[in-house]
């Protein structure tokens, strides 16, 4: 078992796997590897590009089915979406274009969220991609997804077991300010219901000892990342094989 099935798609995530009806947004932040795109796309209902993320389109895995934003890096460079994306202009000065695309899946009743390009570039665009995982916790399912990391909010009262390799490495950190009731079992260094605060402790880099990994958090959010590894026979794109 590897912590990224490639063979399986997206929707079979060890981390995130599908629970209802998803769609991946691809936001303005550094582009992912196109194998990137095309694993999480594999099971997705719905594929939403923010702004000019992603243009020019077709040379995406697929095309979006919607484009939204206030269109500002747009300007000039719309298609008229014939047979292509459906173009959806959110003119809101406080809104960035991920909240807007957040908001429209809300809307349309979507249950879980992949956002990929959400990080990097800019710490500010960086920290308030991290922030939505709060924001829209009662409403979404959200998983930042990175070149080399998956990051997911785990909320006040959840429990959850993951069947992940051991030697994987994870960090968990305080996404509301004080977190208490942190349990963590099969760890590397395990936790008995402590408390978890942006002062800290440090509870970055621990690695699972023993599967399947267990977490549990009694009042607050931690974001928890998990740290893969390309496997070997996928060290080039391994959607574009020979």
């Amino acid at each position: 078992m590897t912590p990224f099935p490639y063979d399986r798609g997206g929707a079979e995530n060890l981390v995130f796997p599908k629970l209802g009806r998803r769609a991946v947004v691809l936001c303005s932040g550094p582009p992912p590897q196109p194998y990137l795109l095309h694993y999480w796309l594999s099971g997705a209902d719905l594929f939403v590009c923010t702004d000019a993320a992603g243009h020019p389109y077709d040379e995406l895995p697929r095309l979006p089915d919607v484009v939204i934003g206030d269109f500002d890096s747009l300007a000039g460079r719309l298609l008229d979406g014939k047979l292509g994306p459906r173009y959806l202009q959110v003119v809101d000065q406080y809104t960035t274009d991920s909240e807007k695309a957040l908001l429209f899946l809300v809307d349309q009743g979507f249950e879980e969220v992949v956002m990929l390009g959400a990080a990097g570039w800019r710490l500010d665009h960086t920290l308030f991609n991290c922030g939505l995982l709060e924001r829209f916790g009662d409403r979404l399912r959200i998983c930042l997804a990175g070149e080399v990391t998956d990051s997911i909010r785990v909320g006040p009262g959840e429990h959850h077991s993951w069947a992940l390799p051991e030697g994987m490495s994870f960090s968990v950190l305080p996404l509301s300010g004080t977190v208490t009731g942190v349990t963590i079992e099969g760890a590397e260094y395990p936790l008995l219901g402590e408390t978890l605060s942006p002062g800290g402790p440090a509870t970055i880099s621990n690695s699972i000892a023993m599967s399947p990994l267990l977490l549990t958090v009694g009042e607050g959010s931690l974001l928890v990342s998990f740290f893969r590894q390309l496997p070997a026979e996928y060290s080039e794109d391994p959607f574009d094989r020979p």
